[in-house]
Order: C-alpha cells, then sequence, then structure tokens
C-alpha cells in the first residue's frame, strides 16, 4: 500500500504544480495538502509492513515487535498483552534504525526532511490558525524535501533490513531537490 500512496501524493504534487498559476489558489493547496496526507500515509504504511514482517518470521525479540505494532508488552510476565498502546512514529522509526543502520545520522538532509513533513503533517491536522496561511512556494519545498527524505529513508531501511532496494518505479518519484 506504501507504494500505492507514494504515487498518489506525486500525482497530486504534480497537479498542485500545474494549479499554481491559476487564480484561484485553494484548488493547488488542496492538492498540496492532499499529498502531505498520502506522504504520512506512506511511512505509516512502510513501517506497519516491516512490523508484520517481523512479527510473521519471528525476527526480532517480542518487546520490539509489539513496539512497533502498538502492542502492550509486560516485561514482568514476559508476554503480548492484548491490549493497544500508541508509539510515535519516529520513535519506530528510531528503533529500526538504531538496531539496522547503528551509524546512522539523526542530523542527515533525509531525517530532518522527514521530520519537517511530519510537522507539516502535524500542522493540517492540528491547526493552530483559522486560515492556511502557507505559500504554494513553501508547500512545493517543504513536499519535495519531505518526499525526497521519506524515499531516501524508506530506501535506507530496506536495504538494511530486506538486503534490497525499494523499487526503481518508487524510487524515480523522487524529486530533485537541492
Amino acid at each position: 500500500m506504501f507504494e500505492e500512496y507514494l504515487q498518489d501524493a506525486s500525482a497530486f504534487i504534480e497537479i498542485a504544480q500545474d494549479l499554481t498559476d491559476k487564480p484561484d489558489k485553494r484548488f493547488a493547496r488542496r492538492y498540496y495538502r492532499a499529498s502531505a496526507f498520502c506522504l504520512a500515509g506512506a511511512i505509516e504504511s512502510f513501517v506497519n509492513y516491516v512490523a508484520d514482517s517481523f512479527a510473521q518470521a519471528e525476527k526480532l525479540p517480542v518487546h520490539e515487535i509489539a513496539f512497533l505494532n502498538d502492542k502492550k508488552f509486560s516485561p514482568e510476565k514476559g508476554e503480548l498483552v492484548q491490549k493497544p498502546e500508541f508509539h510515535r512514529l519516529e520513535d519506530k522509526l528510531k528503533i529500526l534504525l538504531k538496531r539496522f543502520v547503528p551509524h546512522f545520522d539523526f542530523q542527515s538532509g533525509m531525517w530532518l526532511w522527514f521530520m519537517e513533513l511530519k510537522d507539516l503533517r502535524d500542522s493540517l491536522i492540528h491547526p493552530r490558525q483559522m486560515e492556511d496561511e502557507m505559500t504554494l512556494t513553501q508547500y512545493h519545498t517543504k513536499l519535495d524535501r519531505g518526499m525526497s527524505g521519506l524515499l531516501d529513508l524508506m530506501d535506507c531501511l530496506s536495504k538494511a533490513i530486506f538486503k534490497k532496494h525499494l523499487r526503481k518505479q518508487i524510487l524515480d518519484l523522487k524529486p530533485d531537490v537541492s
């Protein structure tokens, strides 16, 4: 599912760019916001895919699988408790990165751009102002960097965990950013 979300996000960004020159900027903003939600869904879906893979293969300690799958782990009993326990996405990613990419740089562009995208998504889900004051240029920049960082992060984890890159057609969605 994460691949489809990435493709959707890319298509929405392209549509928004095409609408940027139109007099009514609401339509461009609408597609930029949709792409932000798709990108957020893509990384959530990717992490869930990784977590499910480990749960089926039983290749990680039970407490790490529980954490990745938002389950409660009882250290006293040494077992999973069938009670949901929410864990932040960035914390799940940190667990995976520390285990599989031990020298990962959390000051790298891919991580910082992912966090910027997460902040954008959070600001859209939990707005603090009445109007969307972000310019179309700001949307475009944040979403291009966010998609670039997200694809790099997902590819980094895919190489480390599954020993293969994301599919080429997915990596080809990566925008050129500087």
